[in-house]
């Protein structure tokens, strides 16, 4: 019997945690994108645009990552809903 890690939302794409193993998957994928706001000076008022656009495609490819490494843990599978 495979275990899931995370359920399908209701509406929309995409899934949340629901077992302790998703919420730590969750905190990690949490845990890279503020490594990666701080390694380019999101929050400092002297960061170039460079750095902005590099946060940006660290958060779109750790995204990306993230759901193709947990898309197999998803209960009811990934795709588009328009209702369960």
């Amino acid at each position: 019997m495979k275990k899931y890690w995370f359920k399908s939302k209701m509406l929309g794409y995409g899934f949340v945690p629901f077992t302790w193993e998703g919420w730590v998957a969750t905190l990690v994928l949490l845990i890279l994108i503020l490594l990666s706001a701080y390694t380019n000076n999101i929050w400092e008022e002297s960061n170039t645009e460079k750095e902005e656009f590099r946060f940006i495609l660290d958060v779109v490819i750790l995204g990306c990552l993230f759901t193709a490494l947990y898309k197999d843990k998803v209960e009811g599978g990934l795709r588009w809903r328009l209702f369960k």
